[in-house]
């Protein structure tokens, strides 16, 4: 009998394998609706993200359709590729690890950023920010300059390749994408404007320890908006566990 490689999953894939595994024994028929994410997540022993990265995996694979304000449905009981670790829907980093690395790259940055910013990079900080007005879309070019901008007045270049590693990662990530679509149907792109102008202050003010902090709270913010958007809970973002 021929060994097969062993792969180490991350819990959301775990999670992924076996609830797809029970829509494809019969266990969650075609049309039903599958438990509350946070019923899922106390059943499961893991974190509402943790189901959030699975739903979304599930999704891709074909599985489910997450219904904003209806809950999460199961549309198919066959898929060619399925939630399966290392396949195109899965691979590279999730979601929650992107965010997690970039709040902990991003926010020294910021502080960096303060202390360092020449005049010509905060022009093109307030151009970025008309960018994103125009495109209203989290993500889009002027919301990846603007960050890119804030690496580049570091002055030190490996800061500047780290950030845009994880800002390729996330734009070539299927499960970033979907969690994009869904934040942006729920209209936040206010929500992310607000932080950026308030970023844009603390760096023209040249304030480092408030640069830092903003950046953090729009990272966090992020991370909030992103994996406790409403869908069929009956929860708002405030209110979720």
């Amino acid at each position: 009998m021929p060994l097969k490689l062993v792969q180490s999953q991350r819990l959301f894939e775990q999670v992924a394998r076996q609830l797809g595994a029970l829509i494809r024994s019969g266990e969650f028929t075609v049309g039903s609706r599958l438990p509350p994410e946070r019923d899922l997540a106390k059943q499961l022993g893991v974190s509402r993200p943790t189901v959030r990265e699975a739903m979304i995996a599930l999704e891709l694979a074909g599985l489910v359709e997450v219904r904003v304000g209806a809950g999460i449905f199961v549309i198919s009981d066959r898929t060619e590729e399925g939630p399966l670790p290392g396949s195109q829907a899965t691979a590279g980093p999730s979601p929650s690890e992107l965010i997690e690395a970039r709040f902990e790259l991003e926010r020294n940055n910021a502080e960096l950023a303060a202390q360092r910013m020449p005049a010509d990079l905060l022009e093109e900080l307030e151009q970025t920010i008309r960018e994103m007005e125009a495109e209203d879309m989290a993500g889009a070019n002027g919301d990846r300059r603007f960050h890119l901008l804030i690496a580049e007045a570091t002055g030190n270049r490996a800061m500047v390749a780290m950030t845009e590693y994880l800002w390729n990662q996330m734009q070539h990530s299927p499960m970033w994408r979907r969690l994009q679509e869904k934040a942006w149907s729920a209209g936040m792109s206010e929500t992310f404007l607000n932080d950026h102008r308030r970023l844009l202050s603390a760096l023209e003010q040249r304030d480092a320890p408030l640069a830092k902090a903003v950046m953090g709270e729009h990272l966090r913010q992020v991370r909030e908006l992103y994996f406790q958007l409403p869908n069929g809970d009956q929860e708002t973002p405030s209110s979720a566990s």
